[in-house]
């Protein structure tokens, strides 16, 4: 009985790399400066923010959205290796649910 094993070529794959946008809701004590705020879990006209999204830029804002919420959603950005000849596409990309 010959159990030989024969290789299947494929074609090299070509990557590319594509930046994920992500939204997601996060507790008030996992907010850091720098995050795009883009909802909080109240009416904005209930808080002392202007704009619907914006910036965490200084530790005062930090301690204010805070505050002024329990659950903000914020908008990450992913960079994700995507390979041609993968049926699924994405290639090291993080996924947070």
């Amino acid at each position: 009985m010959n159990l030989s094993r024969k290789s299947v070529s494929r074609p090299a794959a070509s990557v590319s790399t594509r930046i994920v946008a992500q939204k997601r809701w996060v507790h008030r004590n996992q907010l850091e400066i720098g995050m795009y705020v883009e909802e909080l879990d109240r009416p904005r006209i209930e808080t002392r923010f202007m704009f619907q999204g914006f910036i965490i830029d200084t530790p005062e804002m930090l301690l204010a959205v805070q505050e002024a919420c329990e659950y903000a959603c914020v908008q990450t950005e992913k960079l994700a290796r995507i390979s041609s000849n993968s049926s699924r596409r994405l290639v090291g990309a993080v996924r947070h649910h």
